[in-house]
């Protein structure tokens, strides 16, 4: 065989990140040299299922897992494994979500997906089953599954860069959980597009990917819970690495929020425009969010009532394909200090838990400790987080499903400077709140309110 798989868990990835090199992570089922040897490789593909932990026969396979993350081919002795897949719920507990007992045989590749959903109890795992086979010089080697539970039966054109396919039959058609063969192509540029059954309108655009020479990928059609129209993005596996492709025309989203207190209301215009992309922002006032081309790009924000009056001036802002972004205005105008401060927004949905992001944005307010409690009464409770300054933010929060009282203190003391502030935090909803000063400027300080929040204004 001319392969050889590393024994390494963590994937290099390419757009989502890297996963943890922390040795602890990490437990190797087999160090010898077997025999008999197989490989065995997991993928997170539930897109409202929280992070999981994977055990074999009880030993740690794999640690924190996130949707859209595999593992790499995993070397393992040729026996009977029992699988157990652990859902990382946000109090820190763990729950088994999935079980299964895996027998692999000798020189046999086995991929265990998870696919489906949490919330409608669709959650299962779907095994591929391959044999070790060398690849050809100057080819590729693809095998295709359909992960994606909304969409139903599919045609997929795999075809040179550009090849107009409203005369070319599909490369091959797949229904939710179908996996193809492993095919073997030429390495080089291609195209690969997605219809629904016996339509040539596209649904999926990867744009041009290079196929290496002598590669061998799983591409896994999975939910798009990032930016654009298309309801599914492609992860890519390879034996020791992964990629996620975007759709080519998801663009990136962009909402903007208004929140300098002293600041009339304010046009907010992209790459130079005469015409507003948004127009007549009020102070506490939030966007939708609107999809905006990926690369660079700047931002302008004008008084409504005279565009001359600038107080961003073409900020730089460059978006990535997928992601999704809150662009805020803050600071002072009376101080000639106002400046954007864009955040990226995590915008998926997880069935178990609710997420909440929090950002002191009040121009006038010290630095201040969070809490999230049962009730109103802090004297004794310890900070969900603390010596918060100015235009900085919690980040994504994974919070149990509840009745929560938010309250914002001077750092380093009970007293209470915005709150306390009554909310149910309900699983798979996502929250955020912005501290700001009291229109006009200064105390009291109050709060912009964002995402699943804003129907309880």
């Amino acid at each position: 065989m001319k392969r050889m798989y590393s024994i390494a868990l963590c994937a290099s990835l390419i757009t989502l990140g890297a996963c943890s090199d922390d040795d602890d992570d990490v437990v190797v089922l087999s160090q010898d040299d077997p025999m008999e040897m197989s490989y065995v490789r997991v993928i997170h593909a539930s897109s409202d299922a929280p992070m999981v932990n994977v055990t074999a026969n009880g030993a740690a396979l794999l640690n924190d897992v996130d949707y859209a993350m595999a593992s790499n081919l995993i070397q393992v002795d040729s026996a009977t494994y029992d699988v157990a897949v652990d859902a990382i719920l946000a109090d820190g507990t763990t729950a088994m979500v999935l079980d299964a007992q895996l027998v692999t045989e000798a020189d046999m590749e086995y991929t265990a997906v998870a696919l489906g959903g949490v919330a409608d109890e669709s959650l299962m795992l779907k095994l591929i089953a391959n044999p070790m086979e060398e690849i050809a010089s100057g080819y590729a080697r693809v095998q295709v599954l359909h992960a994606t539970p909304s969409v139903g039966l599919v045609d997929i054109y795999v075809t040179a860069p550009g090849d107009n396919i409203s005369t070319m039959d599909a490369t091959l058609s797949a229904d939710y959980m179908d996996n193809s063969d492993q095919l073997s192509v030429m390495a080089g540029d291609y195209q690969i597009r997605i219809t629904a059954s016996g339509s040539k309108e596209v649904v999926y655009d990867s744009g041009t990917v290079a196929l290496g020479d002598m590669a061998d990928y799983l591409i896994s059609a999975i939910p798009n819970t990032w930016s654009g129209m298309s309801p599914v993005a492609l992860h890519v596996s390879l034996p020791d690495a992964q990629v996620l492709l975007n759709d080519v025309n998801s663009g990136a989203d962009l909402r903007v929020i208004h929140a300098v207190a002293d600041a009339p209301e304010v046009d907010v215009l992209l790459d130079g425009a005469m015409t507003p992309a948004v127009d007549m922002l009020a102070f506490k006032s939030v966007t939708g969010f609107l999809n905006i081309p990926e690369g660079p790009h700047t931002v302008t924000v004008a008084a409504d009532a005279d565009n001359s009056v600038v107080v961003i001036d073409a900020a730089p802002v460059e978006p990535m394909l997928g992601m999704s972004y809150s662009a805020f205005a803050v600071g002072s105008l009376t101080d000639d200090m106002i400046e954007p401060l864009v955040l990226m927004e995590d915008t998926r949905r997880v069935a178990t838990e609710a997420k909440l992001n929090v950002l002191h944005s009040a121009y006038s307010a010290p630095e201040v400790d969070i809490y999230l409690t049962a009730s109103a009464d802090i004297s004794e409770a310890t900070p969900a987080l603390t010596n918060i300054p100015f235009k900085t933010a919690s980040g994504s929060l994974s919070i149990a499903p509840g009745n929560y009282t938010i309250s914002v203190a001077v750092a380093g003391t009970k007293d209470v400077a915005i709150g306390p502030l009554d909310v149910t935090l309900e699983a798979g909803g996502i929250y955020g709140v912005a501290a700001v000063d009291n229109m006009g400027g200064g105390a009291p300080f109050g709060v912009v309110l964002m995402d699943d929040f804003v129907s309880m204004e």
